[in-house]
């Protein structure tokens, strides 16, 4: 049988036990525990409310460090994401949300804050350390929900993080959120969803390319697989009105 051994300069000193290191995309037990309880309960919701339908889940890298980036709609896309995939998210979310209660709730399924202008770096850095440390971050790099349900433009720093990042990008387009919940609403309403996830753009890819150049792949990516939950969406009805 093969053994793991530990570097020299990693192992501990004599007499002390070792550090137990533990990636960042895993929760404590109970961090997990609530994680679930959460995923479950949202899952329940949606099929009592049109229900959630995902495809694409095999372009999702089964470890290591992936940048999610999807399009923004409501707020349930934050839910929406989580549901089909086989790995605990880390959320990035604007730095305003994080109140009081709101933000205890944010932080305890994995969220974290960012200002949405990018003035501040600790967001960045905690967004590094995740991927780093092997987790999957969620990023909606519009920055905001999309007033009328079209991709919007994306903020020019995620070129940059995801230069520096150097994981693999994963594109998530989301189709039926827009009509559950839109922005001008104040409460969802029964609507089937769709999410598609697209091909992932390598580091390699993107490795030394221009920002803009950066930005105009994550754009195309994000399009493709926003136009084919659409389209799978559109396959949905169409078979259920028949």
């Amino acid at each position: 049988m093969a053994t793991l051994t530990e570097p020299e300069n990693n192992r501990p000193a004599p007499g002390r036990p070792a550090a137990r290191r533990r990636p960042a995309q895993d929760r404590s037990a109970l961090g997990a525990a609530w994680y679930g309880f959460v995923r479950y309960s949202t899952a329940t919701l949606l099929a009592a409310t049109g229900g959630l339908r995902a495809s694409g889940t095999m372009n999702l890298p089964r470890k290591g460090g992936v940048l999610l980036i999807c399009n923004h709609l409501s707020h349930l896309d934050v839910f929406v994401l989580g549901l089909p995939m086989p790995r605990m998210l880390n959320y990035v979310a604007r730095s305003t949300l994080f109140v009081p209660i709101l933000g205890f709730l944010i932080r305890s399924v994995g969220g974290f804050p960012i200002q949405r202008e990018g003035k501040g770096t600790s967001g960045v850095k905690e967004t590094l350390r995740r991927l780093r440390d092997g987790g999957v971050v969620t990023f909606f790099p519009e920055g905001t929900r999309s007033p009328n349900g079209e991709l919007g433009p994306l903020k020019p720093g995620i070129a940059a993080l995801a230069e520096r990042a150097r994981v693999p990008i994963l594109p998530a387009g989301i189709a039926g959120t827009f009509e559950a919940w839109p922005r001008h609403r104040s409460v969802p309403r029964p609507h089937p969803i769709w999410v598609h996830f697209g091909r992932p753009i390598a580091p390699e890819d993107i490795a030394g390319a221009a920002p803009e150049v950066i930005l105009a792949l994550m754009r195309d990516r994000l399009l493709e697989a926003q136009d084919e939950a659409r389209r799978a969406l559109a396959r949905l009805s169409g078979s259920s009105a028949s």
